[in-house]
């Protein structure tokens, strides 16, 4: 649904968790080939490069394999970039990690942002009727059309349908 893809593409301020690219697609953390769920919780925002290296490793996989490729020396051994001294493959393990750990929990992080009740409930309401994205209506038109309301909608809060029945009456009756 049209709802879905806004909700996490704009999550993270609308750009990739691996990169701060611009998000262009949503990644499933856990892969469908691994028994990831299509689901809002197994969803992120990230741009079509990383999407494409990522393919379909989890992200402790990806990170690691990231890195060792960052840190290979070419001659066997690997090199830490903080004191460019050769590591142990055992030591550059520890380091990398420690870096996982990291990336899990802003993971996590951006997971509870996605689907947050609030900010859902809001997406679901105000797109629900745009249904499926299409080749006629698809979701970079539809991000590009609803950018400055889904930006408002998250400077107030994702507010709830009853906080917002006060400020539509308001501008019916000064329609009238």
């Amino acid at each position: 649904m049209i709802w879905e893809w806004l909700a996490v593409l704009t999550a993270n301020n609308g750009v990739c968790l691996y990169c701060a690219s611009p998000s262009q697609t949503m990644d499933h953390v856990i892969p469908f080939s691994d028994g990831g769920a299509d689901e809002l919780k197994n969803l992120l925002p990230i741009c079509r490069p990383c999407n494409r290296k990522k393919g379909n490793k989890n992200p402790v996989v990806w990170h690691v394999a990231m890195d060792l490729c960052l840190r290979w020396s070419g001659d066997g051994s690997v090199l830490d970039g903080a004191t460019l001294e050769n590591k142990s493959l055992r030591e550059l393990y520890l380091l990398t990690h420690a870096e996982v750990l990291e990336a899990l929990d802003e993971i996590e992080e951006l997971q509870a942002e996605v689907v947050d009740e609030r900010r859902t409930a809001w997406f679901r309401r105000k797109f629900e009727l745009y249904g499926y994205p299409s080749a006629r209506f698809g979701v970079p038109r539809a991000r590009a059309q609803f950018d400055e309301r889904i930006r408002e909608g998250k400077a107030e809060g994702f507010p709830t349908a009853d906080e917002e029945w006060p400020e539509i009456l308001k501008r019916l009756e000064i329609g009238r």
